[in-house]
């Protein structure tokens, strides 16, 4: 006995659903499964999501408004069974499940006619994307394929920035772009503006005082360029695994890209009901016409 008292301890039922590598250990998925406390997680969950639905509706496509929070629910209620089925397994340096639900919900909900990634990475998020949209025109974009692991039969990968793409969109105006490319997100706004895009969705946008907490963040990210109290030339530095890093803000830029975003929403952190990881800070903005 390791306690006091002669209470038998509660016993748990374990049996091996997969062999798990040694590498990935950490990295495999964790939920509950038992559906009661499932429907009890996901009305949870649709209550912390509910008011953001609620602003973004007005900033969907006119088409898309109608029935958008039905939508998003009923990819809330259909997510678990659908993450279990994803080809990339181990994903990490990307979406994991929090980000992965927000992507879905999103999709699902706007309901675009033409979605738009740039930073494939594993191949991922352009599988969610293409589950919540089957019918959807979808590039992905990104300077390398050295990590991409799974292609959708159709959808149209680009080794290449974004913003050197020949190809001319159509549907614009029915569109979602979804940056997660560690680019400036002063850089992407303005692409994306000069491009007929006005719905956005920005991955890692932390805050000054929160650049370590990813890999190569946004310089600067959209929270950055609406901080009233960075001030020109102000240099910020932090340390991450092992390795000192440091910008220089600069408020030209930031005034140029500030003007081009009429309203943004940093969707709710999921962690405190999933009990996964915290996701990046997805960041939904509408740009001016």
């Amino acid at each position: 006995m390791t306690g006091s008292g002669s209470a038998e301890a509660p016993r748990v039922t374990i049996r091996r659903l997969v062999e798990v590598p040694e590498a990935e250990r950490g990295f495999q998925p964790r939920r509950m499964t038992s559906p009661a406390e499932l429907a009890r997680r996901n009305a949870a969950l649709l209550q912390l999501v509910a008011p953001a639905l609620e602003t973004i509706a007005a900033w969907a496509p006119a088409g898309a408004r109608a029935g958008l929070r039905d939508r998003a629910e009923a990819a809330l209620q259909g997510f678990d069974a659908l993450h279990d089925r994803r080809p990339v397994a181990d994903n990490r340096g990307g979406s994991g499940f929090n980000d992965s639900l927000w992507l879905t919900l999103l999709a699902r909900a706007f309901a675009p006619r033409l979605v738009i990634e740039s930073g494939t990475h594993k191949g991922h998020s352009a599988w969610l994307f293409r589950q919540a949209c089957p019918d959807a025109e979808i590039h992905s974009f990104d300077i390398s394929w050295d990590y991409l692991k799974h292609r959708e039969a159709d959808v149209s990968y680009h080794r290449e920035d974004w913003s050197e793409a020949d190809q001319k969109f159509s549907d614009t105006a029915e569109s979602l772009v979804f940056f997660d490319d560690h680019m400036s997100h002063a850089r992407r706004i303005e692409e994306a503006w000069a491009r007929g895009f006005r719905l956005l969705l920005l991955d890692d946008n932390f805050p000054a005082h929160q650049l370590h907490a990813t890999g190569g963040p946004p310089l600067p990210s959209l929270a950055m360029l609406l901080d009233p109290a960075l001030r020109d030339g102000q240099e910020l530095s932090w340390t991450r695994n092992g390795k000192a890093y440091s910008t220089v803000f600069r408020e030209a830029e930031a005034t140029r890209a500030r003007g081009l975003v009429a309203a943004h929403l940093v969707l709710p952190e999921l962690a405190p009901v999933t009990a996964q990881p915290p996701g990046s800070r997805l960041t939904v903005v509408k740009l001016v016409e």
